[in-house]
């Protein structure tokens, strides 16, 4: 009778232990996501801090469930529990949490805030000029693959810009694999205006006249061969008789503490070449491209204000433009990488996302209106 007894109890007593253990690994959990939330707002310029800007939704949701986990955990555990001490670890995580849930909410608030003092009233009139972009990093994506010029056909765009094209492995798949002749260009939704990168990995067309354009080398930081070698696309487009410059860019992606070096130094270099459009004042100007950087990056808010421009989200906040392992996973797993920005006398009516197009990143859609 007394072992039978005694069997409950000692089941209760580890069942107890176990909502423990899980109750003090859920609040170490959150008081972790809450830390790193935390990192992009204090130490921006550390490579590893600015990564973490890609995460934030994800880090401070998962730290939310990790907290609410571990108060429902300590309630199971009942008063066995070191309750003094578990209650600071999940006051500092909350705290954690709720400062990073507001720092990022004003930091949204400013990124949307910038450029819009500038705005000109020639950007609301009903007479402007309605501007279709669309931009895609196509992780070297067949171009010519029927489904997908379809699609591009559809949009109608004005200007389409890819990354990750490789120009060359585009043709030799054309000719040997597809068994297609002659030029991609000027075929289907391809332009025969267009811009080749230097370097093949930027590829660029347009509706209108081309009037100039420049690719931009930016050295390699990282030793010879290794990361950092890319090419800012600076092209000047004749849109109905007025000039409208257009930069496509895709910079390294941060992903150690030297190709963070190379994003910056692009970005540096891009810097330069906006404050050269200001100086020139040739009309509106439009970035857009895989900028491989976090809106809630600080260095994100510092580019838009060295080149006096604004952009514009698909939703009220980023969302995942660049998913990883499967589309079907692009609500939680991937960051909002893929951007446009624009002078203050272009009005952004709206910004949405593509379907998948076989591509880690879905297509970036700007309907904007030039003046």
């Amino acid at each position: 009778m007394n072992t039978l007894a005694a069997s409950p109890s000692r089941f209760r007593r580890l069942l107890r232990g176990l909502f423990r253990l899980a109750a003090w690994g859920g609040a170490i959990v959150a008081l972790g996501m809450g830390a790193l939330a935390l990192m992009p707002f204090v130490a921006s310029d550390f490579w590893f801090a600015d990564n973490m800007s890609f995460f934030l939704p994800q880090l401070i949701g998962c730290g939310g469930l990790a907290l609410l986990g571990a108060a429902l955990c300590r309630v199971l555990a009942g008063r066995r529990l070191r309750r003094t001490v578990f209650a600071g670890v999940a006051a500092v995580a909350l705290a954690a949490l709720a400062g990073s849930t507001v720092l990022t909410a004003l930091r949204t608030a400013s990124v949307l805030a910038i450029g819009r003092a500038g705005e000109s009233d020639l950007a609301r009139q009903p007479d402007g000029q309605p501007f279709r972009v669309v931009s895609i990093n196509l992780e070297m994506r067949y171009l010519g693959d029927a489904e997908f010029m379809a699609y591009l056909e559809s949009l109608n765009a004005d200007v389409l810009v890819f990354q990750e094209t490789n120009w060359r492995q585009q043709l030799r798949y054309r000719e040997k694999v597809r068994k297609e002749t002659g030029p991609l260009v000027g075929l289907g939704p391809y332009f025969s205006t267009h811009v080749i990168g230097t370097l093949g990995s930027i590829t660029f067309f347009s509706r209108y006249p081309i009037l100039s354009s420049e690719s931009i080398p930016v050295g390699d930081v990282c030793g010879a061969g290794r990361w950092g070698e890319r090419e800012i696309l600076r092209i000047t487009l004749d849109v109905k008789g007025k000039p409208v410059t257009f930069v496509a860019l895709h910079p390294e992606s941060p992903r150690s503490p030297c190709r963070f070096e190379a994003r910056q130094n692009y970005y540096a270099t891009l810097g330069l070449t906006l404050a050269a459009l200001r100086r020139e004042g040739q009309g509106p100007v439009l970035l857009a491209g895989d900028w491989n950087m976090s809106p809630w990056s600080a260095h994100f808010s510092q580019l838009l204000e060295a080149g006096g421009l604004k952009t514009r989200f698909p939703t009220f906040m980023p969302v995942i433009t660049r998913f990883f392992f499967d589309y079907r996973l692009s609500w939680f797993l991937g960051s909002a990488v893929d951007h446009i920005a624009v002078s203050p006398d272009v009005e952004i009516r709206s910004v949405t996302l593509g379907p998948d197009v076989g591509s880690d990143h879905v297509p970036l859609i700007a309907d904007l209106q030039l003046p």
